[in-house]
């Protein structure tokens, strides 16, 4: 990265969203500055497979006890509180789960070539959804005691099955989910994914990121035990642990500190193991390139 012609990237990443890292991380040049950037998009990518586990086993779960409870195209018929007690917003996100479901079966039926009759599957409608819509699902709308067309809180035992007692509430979930979606946006948008709460500090930013590692994997536990069991043994959680850290964002922020090449990593990968702090990089070059990486973990 010593050789990237850094004044020549800043126009297309922008310098407003570059003068961001200047303020926060204070780096002493452009190589550092670029380091910092980059440890944003090494960050989002780790929380990827985290946040796609948590969106499909959350549709899933909904999808199957819906489907169950309700009926088939239980989404077309779900019941809410009357539409004279909704707020403006609560009608908005009526509205909003609507519009959503038609406009994947429309589009659907675009891609198919369908006629705009056609009945399309339930399974794609599901699939075609966004995350905003299973979201929007969890706002007090939806929250009608005694109506068998409703979702909550019949169902928030069913889907959360693992939830304390407590904690099987809708609108504590609803909290989660929020936060949840925030951060993918960010994530998915290519935005800074280390300001989630305003952080006073780089270990404050670190903090922060593994507590939101900690409310996804949460929320994928308390529906499905094996869903946080393999997210863990796939490795996704330590990937997100070495690179949350300061250790990591300072491999990125001085390339080639950490350079071995790899006459001297054969004889030393033994000794290179033993002295592995938990969640340090190393970088394993031939002629002065990388050819190899190391990657610690606890």
């Amino acid at each position: 990265m010593r050789s990237i012609n850094h004044a020549g990237l800043e126009p297309y990443i922008s310098t407003p969203r570059l003068d961001t890292y200047r303020t926060f991380f204070s780096p002493s040049n452009d190589i550092e500055l670029l380091g910092c950037y980059l440890w944003n998009k090494e960050v989002a990518a780790a929380f990827f497979p985290l946040l796609q586990v948590l969106e499909i086993t959350l549709r899933n779960a909904i999808h199957k006890e819906a489907h169950q409870a309700l009926g088939a195209f239980w989404f077309d018929n779900i019941a809410t509180r009357p539409s004279g007690s909704l707020s403006t917003s609560q009608q908005r996100v009526v509205r909003q789960c609507h519009n959503s479901i038609k406009n994947a079966r429309d589009q659907i039926r675009r891609d198919l070539r369908l006629s705009p009759s056609a009945t399309v599957l339930e399974d794609r409608i599901v699939a075609k959804v966004t995350f905003g819509f299973w979201t929007n699902l969890f706002n007090a709308a939806f929250d009608v005691n005694r109506n068998t067309q409703a979702l909550w809180p019949a169902l928030l035992r069913s889907v959360f099955p693992n939830a304390p007692k407590r904690a099987r509430d809708r609108s504590i979930i609803q909290g989660k989910l929020i936060a949840i979606k925030g951060f993918r946006n960010k994530a998915f948008h290519h935005e800074p994914v280390w300001n989630i709460g305003q952080p006073a500090s780089i270990a404050d930013a670190m903090l922060k990121l593994l507590d939101t590692k900690e409310l996804i994997l949460e929320v994928i536990r308390w529906m499905s035990v094996e869903g946080e069991e393999l997210v863990r043994k796939a490795g996704y959680v330590n990937t997100i642990e070495r690179i949350c850290s300061v250790g990591h964002l300072e491999y990125l922020k001085h390339p080639g500190s950490n350079d071995i090449p790899i006459s001297r990593a054969k004889r030393e990968l033994r000794g290179l193991l033993r002295a592995s702090n938990g969640k340090s990089t190393v970088d394993i070059t031939r002629n002065g390139n990388r050819v190899g990486k190391l990657l610690h973990h606890n």
